[in-house]
This record gives C-alpha cells, structure tokens and sequence, in this order.
C-alpha cells in the first residue's frame, strides 16, 4: 500500500464521518447543507474533498497512542467542520472570490447566506462533538475534548481580529505576527494534536508534548502559507496571484521587509501600503522588488524550517509516538509536505 494510499482511506472515513453529521432529510433545507458540502468540497461535482490535514492530524496520533482510530472520527470531523466555518468567513471578510480554484460561498450565493451557512458549519461542529458518545469515551474526556476545541475556536476569532487590525498598520513586528499566527492558525492545529491525546491518555505529559508539536506545527504552517502567498502561482494556490499584497495584508514576509528595511526604503514601504486595498499593480510589483532586495524570502525559509524542527522534536519525543511506526511516519510525511519541505524527513515525504 503506498503511502498516499494510507492518507486516502483515512480521508475517505473523515469524510464520510462529516457526510453523516450533515446528513438531512428535508428536501426544503439539502440547500443549506448543499452549501457546506460545496465548500467542503464534497458535493456532486467535485470527486473529492479536500487535504483533511487538521482531522489527518486528530485520527494519527490517536492511531498512535489508542490503535484503531474509528472511534475518533466524529472527534477528526468536528475539527474539520469548525476550521471551514472560519474559512468560510475569512472569505467574506477578504472578498476573496475563489477558494481551491473555484467560487468561494460568498461569491455564489451571496453574503448573508455564506454567514449563516458558516454559522451552522460551527453548530454542526457542536453536534459532531456529541457523536462521540456512541464510540463510548469516558465523559470527562468528551467535556475535556469539547472545552479544549473551545478554546482553540475563541483563539482563532482572536488571531483574526489581530490579523484583520495588522491591515492598517505598518508597525507590526515580527514577535506580534508570531503571536498572532500561534492563535490563527497554531490554536486549531494544536487542538486537533491535543485532543486526540486528551481523548486517548490521561497522561499530561503526553498531552503538552503534542500540543507543542500543534504551536510548532502551525508557526511553521502559517509561513509557509504567508511564502505562497506571495511567491506561489495561480495554479498551486487556486488564488490571485500576490493576492496577499493586494489586499495590504501584512504577512510575515511583508513584516520582516519592514524589519530589515533602511529608513528610506521603509518610508516607501510606508508610501506603498498607505491606499486602500485592492492595491494597484504598479505598487504590489513594487512591494515584491522591495521584499525580494532584502532576502525576505530566505530569512522566511530558514523560519519555516526552524518551526517544523522544533515540532517533530516534539513529536519524536513521545515514547507511545516512537513506538507507533506508521503512524508516526505518515505524521511527519504531513507536517513535510504541508510544510514545504522537499527534504525526506524520517521515513520519507509524500
């Protein structure tokens, strides 16, 4: 069985699992859930969905710690399904048209049908949650797996709120976009590493170790995610290209470029990101020669790749991981690939 192999069935369970909390017997409301699946890109025109890497993350190291992972899904799908609901906003708040190369919720059936469509995606996060009874979890387990994606989810909204503020302003260091990036992107994907553990052991060494595998993991992730944000194609991302620039989001490369910059270059750095989005292109070009002249993007890379070390240290350090090959392996293969790396790591990449 090849590698991918093992990441797909394991995919085609998730989805199933979510396919079964989004199931609806009233014709009146297929719509509504029509909506979700569309984004999630399980519905009738798509043959798949898509990378699962949060859920991937929750079924692996439970996999790792427990065996068999069945039990688990509702867990992986409630993770899933509270991710794309703040997806599914983030587009409505950056317009973006297009997500995974075709039309965003937004874009198709308007705004406030994208909110509350995203708002019921969260819901059905809940409903997931509860699905866990059935696998027969002890209940102080589910209470602690429910309050600990909680959390996550308030540190999402709060890592946006930082994010979308950083749009206005030019004097946001590299140490805040850290902090930022830990609760937008770390929080969740700490959550999925955690909760899986919270569900699996009582062990609190082992569920620190993992959630500080989740921080590393998302740092890394969010920089290599800021890196395609400006230097990836059309066709690697399913978005405008330099999208980031345009729309003045101060990214991490951007952040950094305003760190290193002399004073004259950062007065025109300044000058550049002063009009409101959509910037022109004449300025995003501009934008890009500045960033390029300084070597952001290989101070990025060494970052990303500080960041991903610092997680698999974490991971390697688990005994009940170590001991779990397959697993563990295909757990560093996805922190590889959703990282950036081209390196074999451990057992080899995707």
């Amino acid at each position: 069985m090849t590698t991918t192999g093992r990441f797909g069935q394991r995919i085609v369970a998730i989805d199933q699992e979510i396919r079964d909390v989004l199931a609806q017997a009233d014709p009146a409301l297929q719509p509504f859930y029509g909506m979700m699946l569309y984004h999630l890109g399980l519905d009738a025109t798509r043959p798949g969905g898509g990378k699962r890497m949060r859920p991937l993350i929750c079924v692996l190291v439970y996999e790792a710690l427990a065996g068999a992972a069945q039990n688990v899904l509702p867990a992986a799908a409630a993770l899933e399904l509270l991710h794309n609901f703040t997806l599914i906003h983030d587009d409505i708040e950056d317009q973006d048209p297009t997500r995974h190369h075709r039309p965003t919720v937004w874009s198709v059936w308007g705004v406030p049908q994208a909110i509350n469509t995203g708002d019921g995606m969260y819901a059905t996060s809940r409903l997931a949650v509860q699905r866990l009874r059935e696998g027969g979890f002890p209940a102080d387990r589910i209470l602690d797996f429910a309050c600990l994606i909680d959390q996550a989810c308030v540190r999402v909204c709060e890592g946006q709120f930082l994010d979308i503020s950083f749009e206005s302003r030019t004097d946001v260091t590299v140490e805040r976009y850290r902090s930022m990036a830990a609760k937008k992107t770390g929080a969740l994907i700490a959550a999925c590493a955690e909760g899986a553990a919270v569900l699996a052991t009582d062990d609190p060494h082992v569920r620190a170790s993992l959630a500080r595998f989740g921080d590393g993991f998302g740092q890394a992730f969010q920089a290599y995610d800021d890196l395609l944000g400006i230097w990836a194609t059309t066709e690697r991302t399913g978005k405008v290209e330099m999208n980031d620039l345009v729309k003045r989001k101060k990214t991490l490369p951007v952040v950094m470029a305003f760190e290193k910059a002399s004073p004259r270059m950062r007065a025109e750095l300044d000058t550049l990101f002063e009009p409101p989005a959509p910037l022109s292109a004449v300025a995003v070009g501009r934008i890009r020669e500045i960033i390029d002249e300084l070597g952001t993007r290989e101070q990025l890379e060494r970052e990303i790749t500080t960041h991903r070390m610092q997680a698999l240290h974490e991971l390697r350090s688990i005994a009940a991981l170590a001991a779990a090959n397959e697993p563990l392996m295909l757990l560093e293969q996805l922190v590889a690939s959703a990282t950036g790396s081209s390196e074999p790591v451990a057992s080899g990449t995707l």
